[in-house]
């Protein structure tokens, strides 16, 4: 995992440009997909309950795919337009540990009913063998035993490797619930109880999500 550059972003737009806004995203983000081999997956997505503040996840396959990607007009344009139209941009700067997705490529326009999640988990450093231990049991699990489960990626903060995220994306809102009711989800809970210490979901909007289905399949 040490060579994939993953970038995570939380972005703050004017909902009087949102149109604009979605438009050249999923215009960058489809070209960036199908012509950048280096470009490996791209979530464009929104708050379910503020649609002003947006997080886009990416992972590259190294420095020199970034630069690519970085170069090229179609992102060019989308930064362009995007100086117009955001007034917010934190950078969340993240160390990716594992990432898995199904083999089958993601495209996904805003409408669709995917249920993405952001998750972000404190787990003291005690407890980090622990915890990898199991959430990676049950990452494995879900990915090869649950249809509706297409992407799950976990993180750390780069300069705080106590601080965990974790990337999902659902088919649906009941493949989500159908997920969290599996029993490798539930032994995964029940392990984890006393090892963490903070944890915050973010239940998000589909805009655009694309992936070339290869992280945890080569």
């Amino acid at each position: 995992m040490s060579t994939l550059i993953t970038r995570l972003f939380r972005l703050e737009r004017d909902l009087a440009q949102s149109k604009r806004f979605d438009e050249v995203g999923e215009r960058n983000l489809f070209t960036s997909i199908e012509q950048e081999p280096g470009t490996l997956a791209m979530y464009a997505t929104h708050m379910a309950d503020d649609a002003s503040v947006c997080y886009v996840f990416e992972v590259y396959a190294g420095q020199d795919a970034y630069e690519v990607h970085a170069n090229a007009p179609h992102f060019k344009a989308y930064v362009q337009m995007a100086a117009d139209v955001l007034t917010g941009r934190e950078v969340i700067s993240v160390v990716p540990e594992l990432m898995l997705e199904k083999k089958t490529p993601l495209r996904v326009v805003s409408g669709s009913p995917v249920a993405p999640r952001l998750a972000r988990i404190t787990v003291p450093q005690e407890h980090d063998e622990a915890f990898r231990e199991a959430v990676f049991t049950n990452m494995r699990a879900s990915i090869a035993q649950e249809d509706g489960v297409l992407v799950m990626y976990a993180a750390t903060l780069a300069d705080e490797p106590t601080k965990w995220v974790f990337w999902e994306v659902y088919a649906s809102e009941e493949a989500y619930a159908a997920h969290r009711d599996t029993d490798h989800f539930k032994a995964y809970i029940e392990a984890t109880k006393e090892l963490v210490s903070e944890k915050e979901l973010i239940p998000l909007t589909p805009d655009t999500l694309v992936n070339k289905g290869t992280l945890g399949n080569e």
